[in-house]
């Protein structure tokens, strides 16, 4: 019988075989769907910063997504609005984060990795639903920030949702009891409210990011309702 389980410590990760399920909710889960959203067929997932400037620098005519300080490039920040409503679908992406991207490039023993959040949580549900080996639930903050609680609310209500196999909508809302929300919209002024509106909506995106680690990124392809 098929174990789910929430990671608490990195080495959970890093020695996990199976389907690896990874949260970074504020906000690297939700921009990578919506780069798929939008229709980009090349998104390459790096935990290394200056892996990422590298490749980027050395294949001109692509975009950048991250929200690190990076000197003297151009670039979007870590931003599903952006990603949706700014961002060019014929042009591939690179997206490096602080947390998300290192979770993901943790999963390298994993079997299969998908990338989630509440935006994609029924597509997520939809595919593992006759899945019967074990599922790790990944908490992107366990590689960064273990302040930013809401990845760890949110593998609760992934936890809920898939071993009931009905979305847990009510788990959701205790988020709202921490100051994340009010950090978020300090930190990025700009677009937190558009992303939140993204980020805190049930199913919203149709799009299903599943990783593929090759040497020093991951490539990404949207399975949201594909059968495999």
């Amino acid at each position: 019988m098929k174990k789910i389980r929430i990671a608490f410590e990195q080495k959970e990760v890093f020695d996990f075989d199976y389907a690896a399920v990874v949260i970074d909710l504020f906000r690297f889960s939700c921009t990578l769907a919506c780069l798929l959203e939008k229709g980009k067929k090349e998104v390459k997932i790096f935990s290394d910063k200056e892996y990422a400037v590298l490749y980027h620098r050395n294949n001109p005519g692509g975009e950048f997504f991250s929200e690190i300080d990076i000197d003297n490039l151009e670039k979007f920040d870590n931003s599903p609005y952006l990603a949706l409503n700014k961002s060019d679908p014929s042009k591939p992406a690179v997206i490096v984060t602080n947390s998300g991207s290192k979770a993901v490039m943790a999963c390298r023993k994993a079997e299969e990795i998908f990338v989630a959040g509440f935006h994609n949580l029924p597509f997520l549900m939809e595919k593992l639903k006759n899945y019967q080996k074990d599922i790790l639930i990944v908490p992107a903050c366990i590689f960064y920030n273990r302040n930013h609680s809401e990845d760890f609310i949110a593998a609760e209500v992934f936890y809920n949702s898939l071993s009931k196999g009905v979305c847990d909508k009510e788990s959701i809302f205790k988020i709202h009891n921490t100051p994340r929300i009010l950090e978020l919209m300090n930190f990025r002024p700009s677009t937190a409210k558009s992303d939140l509106e993204i980020i805190m909506n049930m199913g919203n995106i149709k799009a299903l990011p599943k990783a593929k680690i090759k040497v020093n990124y991951a490539e990404v392809e949207n399975v949201a309702g594909r059968l495999e």
